[in-house]
């Protein structure tokens, strides 16, 4: 009762190891959890530094490849003393699944101690054993999506903390690796994420600039004719434009441009109103229409008429 354990160095150790002169002592868990071969049939134990002596003995062999194969990777379970290589049965051997392991046809609830109804027994991905899935408490419906963790495996990787610890109906996230609180922490402590701004359109769906010279979606407006824009008068007709009746402005009303006469017309530009026939140069015509009964020289009347009645 005063010897340590060599596994976990706590007191009570009481199977030693059977190689000559090896004084390693095991608790029985612990010597499972360690890697050392058991013989059920002989009730010897060889430490992992002594196995290449387990070769020799009978019941090392795979119960599924039956042959020794890697005695390191060889598992004893515990209610039948068979052994199994972990890749024989697919399985990464730790010392948590080696501690108390349970073949498959040995394996039973942990909760209700009885076996059957596989097809709802969760299995442990970190001690491998068992659980119905209605005997957990709360009871589940179904088996998870994804991996599972037995109460005694969960530990928080924010706080250290167990179930025990915690809340009962305490929920948990990442592959039950984080508990409630310090997943609502992490949660409040990243913020809000920042938005994506939308790709740019293409360059004919913008608007440019005003000191931007690319083409833009905007409507132009028309180009003006040539020449210098019309100034409106008061009564809103164009200055230079002809009367709805054909004549001059009504009486009463002044011009926006002042008459010039014909002595200072430059020779190059055509006067802005009307002027007599007698006073205008030869060689231009006025830019309103004459009335009907006063053709300018040299023009015919818009009617046909005799040869011989033409005017001078």
């Amino acid at each position: 009762l005063f010897q340590k354990c060599e596994y976990c160095q706590r007191l009570g150790a009481t199977i030693p190891c059977r190689a000559a002169g090896c004084p390693h002592l095991y608790h029985f868990p612990c010597a499972a959890a360690s890697g050392c071969f058991q013989s059920a049939k002989t009730l010897r134990l060889l430490c992992p530094q002594h196995l290449a002596e387990a070769a020799q003995m009978e019941d090392a062999r795979c119960s599924v490849c039956e042959g020794p194969g890697d005695l390191q990777d060889l598992v004893f379970c515990t209610s039948c003393g068979q052994h199994y290589h972990g890749a024989c049965l697919d399985i990464t051997l730790t010392p948590p699944k080696r501690s108390g392991w349970q073949c498959p046809e040995c394996k039973v609830c942990q909760a209700c101690r009885q076996p059957g109804e596989d097809s709802k027994m969760l299995v442990c991905e970190a001690c491998d054993k068992g659980y119905h899935t209605f005997c957990m408490e709360p009871a589940m419906e179904g088996l998870p999506a994804g991996s599972w963790k037995c109460k005694n495996c969960r530990v928080c990787s924010g706080c250290g903390r167990r179930p025990a610890g915690l809340e009962p109906g305490c929920q948990w996230y990442q592959s039950y690796s984080v508990c409630e609180d310090c997943q609502q922490r992490r949660a409040g402590t990243q913020g809000t994420p920042l938005e994506v701004a939308p790709p740019p359109e293409p360059p004919t769906q913008t608007l440019a600039s005003p000191d931007c010279s690319e083409p833009t979606d905007v409507p132009v407006p028309p180009p003006e004719p040539a020449g210098c824009p019309e100034e409106m008068q008061p009564g809103g007709n164009p200055v230079g434009a002809p009367p709805a009746d054909g004549g001059g402005a009504p009486p009463g009303e002044l011009s926006t441009v002042e008459e010039v006469p014909p002595s200072e017309v430059p020779p190059d530009e055509l006067p802005l109103v009307k002027l007599p026939p007698n006073e205008l140069p030869p060689d231009e015509l006025p830019l309103i229409k004459p009335p009907p009964d006063d053709p300018p020289p040299g023009e015919l009347p818009p009617t046909k008429s005799p040869p011989g009645d033409l005017p001078l």
